[in-house]
């Protein structure tokens, strides 16, 4: 009897064809990679905002997730980075000549050594990226590491490798195990956990031990032959340098540049999810026939092997016109009819990423007119917006600057009353013409300083000091003189009209408008 129904269930799945479908969707997720709201879950996400300083070791991972995904975040930072030209002048206070002399040598010796304009841009974008950035100003030379071979360890992590036997260097701190721990003279201090050795035994520890600071080493060492062993070592306030971004001065830890562009950033990365769904059901349409119907509303006028074989007619000329191109040919009954389920397209406006794009940018303080050269804003608005990025990142170089010259003075200078000082002008490059013409006003009209002339051009003064003494010893200026010219002759050039009848220029003048930023003053 059984058999019976299951035969009688067989045939009649087999009289219809109504309802019989192919799929040939493909999963586009492995092109399209990462996903920040798949791999990090909502209460996640919500818990480094709230609070990214007590979650400040997830916040810099996001962070780095961010800055590699968003090309909005990364060319934020990276032009925050490259923005001010560091260009600077070497100051003393000191009254004895001959100590100043011999303390600016040593100045400028120790900044080429530690390459401090490399050290600053990477501070820069420590800080931006992560929040916080530790340095140890070493002074001790180094022992040569002959070494060969590197391990992968080491291989991925040549920011600490530091065996290039100079009496000063800058060694980069690992984040992960460096944490402020209280002030002295009002500034930080740091301590290191010596945790970080645990995992090194041999010949690979006395490596890794080399590269680090003495101090570290000495402390190590120490620890170790300890009874009572203390994981963290509190580092000489003198020769570290601390900075940290976006908190306040009794907060451990820095925000991160991206943090507050989180929530649109997110919701940017959704938006996007959605758009390459759509994508998948374009690429992955859905096409359908329908039978002709028959006598009886609600059935076909085909019998199922006719269904059948429309069916599979129709799919095999559909797949072969979409895997192979060229042109497929079938016949199908009268009345049958094909179609497709149609996907709204409506999302791949430009404007609606353009938008997101354009809060993100603004979420971290940069015009996104800036970026992409089309959104609104005008020159003025633009030039405003870099001044306003520049004074807070000139903010931070001073901050730095004054931990160089303390760390410097302490341990190179070590002269109290000669103290020299490395200033960095307000330069950047887009207001290098700016600023150079202020500094050549001072110079020509109030006895400013010709050598801030100098550094205000770009050029490096020393190398240009150096220049003119060559050429004055050579003799240039009376070798080679200026040819005559109406301008080498005279002092000519058209006068202003303070009295102009002009309506324009009265307007003008009335008006401020040739005040207004253009893109002939720069």
């Amino acid at each position: 009897m059984a058999k019976d129904i299951n035969k009688s269930q067989q045939e009649k799945r087999e009289e219809s064809y109504e309802f019989n479908s192919y799929n040939t969707f493909q999963n586009f997720e492995s092109i399209f990679g990462f996903s920040l709201i798949e791999d990090y879950s909502q209460e996640e996400i919500s818990g480094i905002v709230q609070n990214p300083i007590q979650n400040h070791s997830q916040a810099r991972q996001l962070s780095k997730v961010v800055y590699n995904k968003s090309g909005v975040i990364s060319n934020v930072i990276d032009y925050m980075v490259s923005l001010p030209c560091l260009d600077r002048i070497i100051t003393s206070s000191g009254k004895n000549k001959k100590k100043v002399d011999k303390n600016k040598e040593l100045m400028l010796s120790t900044l080429e050594t530690i390459k401090d304009k490399s050290f600053i841009r990477d501070a820069l974008f420590r800080d931006m990226l992560d929040g916080i950035c530790f340095y140890y100003f070493e002074t001790t030379s180094t022992t040569p590491n002959n070494v060969k071979f590197l391990s992968d360890y080491e291989v991925e992590n040549i920011f600490e490798i530091n065996d290039l036997g100079l009496n000063s260097s800058i060694i980069s701190l690992p984040y992960e195990h460096t944490k402020i721990v209280g002030s002295k003279n009002s500034r930080y201090v740091i301590a290191f956990n010596l945790d970080y050795f645990k995992k090194f035994s041999g010949n690979e520890l006395i490596g890794k031990l080399r590269k680090f600071p003495k101090e570290i080493r000495d402390g190590y060492y120490k620890n170790e032959n300890s009874k009572v062993s203390k994981s963290w070592l509190v580092l000489d306030n003198s020769k570290t340098i601390v900075h940290k971004i976006k908190s306040e001065i009794s907060e451990p830890w820095g925000r991160p540049l991206s943090i507050s562009a989180l929530d649109d950033l997110i919701y940017q990365d959704y938006f996007v999810s959605t758009k390459r769904n759509v994508l998948n059901e374009l690429n992955n349409q859905i096409l359908y026939q329908t039978f002709p119907e028959g006598e009886k509303k609600g059935t076909s006028s085909l019998t199922g092997k006719q269904q059948k074989d429309q069916h599979n007619t129709v799919k095999d000329a559909v797949m072969k016109k979409n895997n192979k191109g060229g042109t497929s040919f079938f016949s199908v009954a009268a009345g049958t009819k094909l179609d497709s389920i149609k996907v709204s397209t409506d999302i791949f406006d430009e404007k609606n990423e353009a938008s997101l794009n354009d809060q993100v940018a603004l979420d971290v303080g940069m015009a996104a007119s800036l970026l992409n050269g089309s959104s609104s804003g005008n020159y003025s608005s633009q030039q405003n917006n870099l001044d306003l990025i520049f004074s807070q990142v000139y903010s931070w170089i001073e901050e730095l600057r004054d931990e160089l010259n303390t760390v410097i003075n302490k341990n190179i200078i070590k002269d109290r009353k000669n103290k020299v000082n490395v200033y960095y002008l307000p330069t950047s490059l887009t207001n290098r013409k700016q600023t150079f013409e202020y500094m050549k006003s001072l110079y020509t009209e109030c006895s400013g300083s010709l050598q801030a002339v100098i550094a205000a051009s770009g050029f490096n003064v020393e190398a240009y000091l150096s220049l003119m003494d060559e050429e004055v010893e050579k003799g240039f200026d009376e070798k080679y003189k200026p040819h005559q010219t109406s301008y080498t002759m005279s002092k000519g050039g058209r006068p202003e009209n303070a009295n102009s009848t002009n309506p324009n220029t009265q307007q003008s003048r009335a008006n401020g408008s040739s005040k207004t930023p253009k893109p002939s003053n720069k």
